[in-house]
């Protein structure tokens, strides 16, 4: 007679097992996520290197 399944205790899984399995992809992902989102609202809002309003914008007489 074949098994096609595990044999042992009718759970099976525990506690360690399902929390490595479920919520800790999960959390990675969303640190990662919020890093993203923090990053890229960062670059977005930075103030530029230089002022552009101090460069001439008319030359006259060239």
């Amino acid at each position: 007679m074949s098994t096609t399944g595990p044999t042992g205790s009718a759970g099976g899984s525990s506690f360690i097992g399902v929390f490595t399995a479920t919520a800790l992809p999960a959390l990675i992902g969303a640190l990662v996520a919020a890093g993203l989102i923090v990053t890229v609202v960062f670059s977005q809002t930075a103030g530029p290197d230089k002022n552009p309003a101090s460069q001439q914008i008319l030359v006259y007489g060239d």
